[in-house]
C-alpha cells in the first residue's frame, strides 16, 4: 500500500516552516512596507446568539489596555480592527475551556521562538501562565476577569507580533487575513457551505490562509456538496458481521451504490447485482485505504460504521479541518530531519531535508488519557528505562498501594515513596524511550504489546505515544554517529541497566490532529474523531451541526457506563442491606 503523504507534507511546513527564512538569508532581503487598512467597523451582527464564543469583553477594557502598554499605532489599530470585526467577543478563551485554536497558535508561537530565537516576540509572563493554563487544561475555570481579560488582550498582541516578524518578508502577507483566523460567528451548514464553493466571506481568496492543503480540501468540498444537492448516499445494514466475496444479499447491492455516489465504484445501478464480487472487493479496498483500514476486500461492522456517516457529517469534518488548516505556517527553504505524528492517523511520519523518508505505525493515547497536540525537540534516548508509575495509575489501577507481592509479580519496586517498574522485556515502556521536553510528560516508547499495532484502531496507551519500529527509530535518531550502530543500540536495549544517550543533533517533533485530508494522489482521507475534539469545535462553529460519530459512541459509553454504575450501586446497596440483617439478628 503507498504511503500517503499529505501529513507528511504539513509536518514540514508546521515542523520546520515557523520562520519564513533563515537568519542569514533574511539579511539579503528587504523587509515589506505594508500600506496599512482602515480599521474595521464594528460587526453588530453578531450577537450571543450566534456568536462563536460566548464570553465578551468590555470594549473600553480593550481600549484601555491598547492604551496603557505605549504600542505602535499601527499595532494598535490592528487590535481594534480583530475586537470590532469579532464585536468584543473572546479569542482565545471560552466559557467551555481552552479552545484548540488557542493551543496551535502557542505551539506555533513556540515553534518559532525556537527557530528564531527572536526575542521581540517572547514574554516571560506570558510564557509562565500560558504553560501552566495548558499544562492544567482539563481542570481551568475560564472567568471574564482582569486576569484573564489581560491575559486574552496580551495573547491578541503576541498574534500580530509575531505574523509580523514571521512574514515580515512575504509581500503577499495580508494582516487583515488575521482577523478571519479565528472563527466569530455561528453559520448554518448549509450557509457556511455555500460560502465555501462561492469563496465569499471567511472563505473568500483574500483571506485564505497560504497553504495547499486548505485549498485542496475547499475543492474536495464541491464534490461533495454535489452529492448532498443529489440526496447524499444510502446507508448499509448488513445481516452478517462480515461481508466478502461471493456473499449474496440485498444489502451487497446497497454497498455498490453507497461506493458508486462517492466515486469508488463504476457502471450504471441497473447493472449492479447482488454478489459481493471482485470489482466490489477492489472498490471496497480504496476506500479503506482513504478510511485508515487494512485493505483485505471484506466489508466488516467497524468499516460500514464509517461507511454509513451522513454527507453532511462528511462535509462539516472537512469544514473542521479547513480551519484547522489555518495554522498551518508558510513553506521555507530551510531543511534538515524532522518528526511527525498525526494522531488520528495512528503514523509517524520522518522527514529528511524536507522529503518523506519513512513512516511507522503507533499506538497514542486513549479517550480517557489522549495524547496531547504540541510541538517539542527531541534530545534523549533512554535505553533499558524505568518506568516511573505515575500517581494516576497507581490509585486507579494498583488500589493506592500495591503489596509485594503484586510488586514481585510486575518486577517492581518502591523509591522514595515512587512506584517504579525494573528495566526488562516486561516493562511497559518497553527497551527504549524517546524523550523531547514538554509540560505534558509525552514522550515515544517502545511496548511489549506488539499485537496492538496490527489493529486498524489504536488508541490503548495511558497518553504517551508507542512505537511500532522502536530499534529502527533508535537508529535513526542516533544516526549522525558512527558509536552507535545497531549492534550498540541492541546491547544497550537489553542490558537491563538505564543509559541516558543526548542526541548530538536534535529533531523537531509535532503531534497533529488531522482527521480529513486530501493526499498526493489527490484522494480525499477521513479518520476517526477519536478524542472528540471535531465534536467540540462542531458545536461552535454551525447553528445545526451534525451530530459527530464520536458523539453518538459517547452517548452510547455513557449509557453503559450508566447501567454498570446502577449495577454496582444496587449490589453496594445489597451488601450494605446483608451487613445490616446480621448485624440485627446478632442483636447489635
Amino acid at each position: 500500500m503507498r504511503v500517503q503523504k499529505l501529513t507528511l507534507s504539513l509536518a514540514l511546513l508546521i515542523v520546520i516552516g515557523a520562520i519564513s527564512c533563515k537568519n542569514a538569508e533574511k539579511k539579503e532581503r528587504q523587509k515589506v512596507i505594508r500600506v496599512e487598512k482602515p480599521v474595521t467597523k464594528v460587526d453588530v451582527t453578531i450577537d450571543t446568539s450566534n456568536a462563536f464564543n460566548g464570553l465578551f469583553i468590555d470594549s473600553s477594557l480593550v481600549n484601555g489596555f491598547l492604551a496603557a502598554d505605549s504600542l505602535s499605532d499601527t499595532l494598535v489599530n490592528r487590535i481594534k480592527s480583530f475586537y470590532n470585526s469579532r464585536n468584543y467577543q473572546y479569542a482565545w478563551f471560552s466559557p467551555e475551556g481552552i479552545p484548540e485554536h488557542t493551543i496551535s497558535f502557542w505551539n506555533l508561537l513556540k515553534n518559532y521562538l525556537n527557530y528564531s530565537k527572536d526575542s521581540s516576540v517572547y514574554s516571560k509572563t506570558l510564557t509562565a501562565r500560558m504553560e501552566a493554563l495548558i499544562t492544567a487544561r482539563e481542570s481551568v475555570k475560564i472567568k471574564n476577569d482582569s486576569a484573564f481579560q489581560n491575559l486574552e488582550l496580551s495573547l491578541t498582541k503576541f498574534f500580530y507580533l509575531y505574523a509580523d516578524h514571521a512574514y515580515a518578508y512575504d509581500a503577499g502577507f495580508d494582516m487583515k487575513t488575521l482577523e478571519w483566523y479565528i472563527p466569530k460567528k455561528k453559520l448554518t451548514l448549509e450557509a457556511m457551505l455555500d460560502s465555501v464553493i462561492s469563496a465569499r466571506g471567511q472563505f473568500s481568496e483574500a483571506y485564505a490562509p497560504r497553504n495547499p492543503q486548505y485549498t485542496a480540501l475547499r475543492k474536495k468540498l464541491q464534490q461533495y456538496k454535489a452529492i448532498r444537492d443529489a440526496g447524499g448516499w444510502p446507508r448499509v445494514n448488513s445481516k452478517v458481521e462480515e461481508m466478502k466475496k461471493g456473499y449474496k444479499d440485498a444489502a451487497v447491492l446497497v454497498l455498490k451504490k453507497r461506493l458508486k455516489v462517492e466515486g469508488f465504484l463504476d457502471g450504471a445501478d441497473s447493472t449492479f447485482t447482488n454478489v459481493y464480487d471482485t470489482a466490489l472487493a477492489g472498490a471496497v479496498n480504496a476506500v479503506k485505504e482513504v478510511y485508515g483500514y487494512k485493505p483485505d476486500g471484506k466489508a466488516g461492522k467497524t468499516f460500514l460504521r464509517d461507511l454509513n456517516v451522513s454527507v453532511d457529517e462528511r462535509i462539516q469534518q472537512i469544514l473542521i479541518n479547513m480551519e484547522r488548516m489555518r495554522w498551518i505556517p508558510i513553506e521555507t527553504r530551510d531543511s534538515g530531519r524532522a518528526i511527525m505524528v498525526n494522531i488520528p492517523e495512528y503514523k509517524m511520519h520522518i522527514y529528511e531535508n524536507g522529503r518523506p523518508a519513512w513512516d511507522m505505525n503507533v499506538v497514542v493515547g486513549k479517550e480517557s488519557n489522549n495524547t496531547t497536540v504540541f510541538t517539542g525537540m527531541l534530545k534523549t534516548v533512554v535505553f533499558s528505562p524505568y518506568w516511573n508509575v505515575p500517581t494516576s495509575i497507581v490509585k486507579k489501577e494498583m488500589g493506592g498501594r500495591p503489596g509485594a507481592a503484586y510488586l514481585e509479580r510486575n518486577h517492581m519496586e518502591i523509591v522514595n515513596g515512587q512506584v517504579r517498574q525494573k528495566p526488562g522485556p516486561w516493562n511497559s515502556l518497553g527497551l527504549v524511550k524517546f524523550l523531547f521536553p514538554n509540560s505534558y510528560d509525552i514522550y515515544f516508547h517502545d511496548s511489549p504489546a506488539k499485537s496492538l499495532f496490527n489493529r486498524d484502531k489504536r488508541s490503548f496507551s495511558h497518553g504517551c505515544i508507542r512505537l511500532k519500529e522502536p530499534a529502527k527509530f533508535a537508529q535513526y535518531v542516533l544516526g549522525d554517529t558512527s558509536k552507535w550502530n545497531a549492534e550498540k543500540i541492541d546491547s544497550a536495549m537489553n542490558s537491563g541497566k538505564e543509559k541516558f544517550v543526548r542526541v548530538k543533533r536534535p529533531i523537531p517533533v509535532l503531534i497533529t490532529y488531522f482527521t480529513a485530508w486530501v493526499d498526493d494522489d489527490g484522494r480525499l482521507n477521513f479518520r476517526e474523531d477519536i478524542y472528540g475534539h471535531d465534536a467540540i469545535i462542531a458545536k461552535k462553529m454551525f447553528l445545526n451541526s451534525v451530530g459527530t460519530t464520536w458523539s453518538r459512541q459517547k452517548a452510547i459509553r455513557d449509557s453503559i457506563q450508566h447501567i454498570k454504575d446502577s449495577v454496582k450501586q444496587k449490589e453496594l446497596e445489597r451488601k450494605e442491606k446483608r451487613k445490616l440483617d446480621s448485624l440485627k439478628r446478632a442483636g447489635i
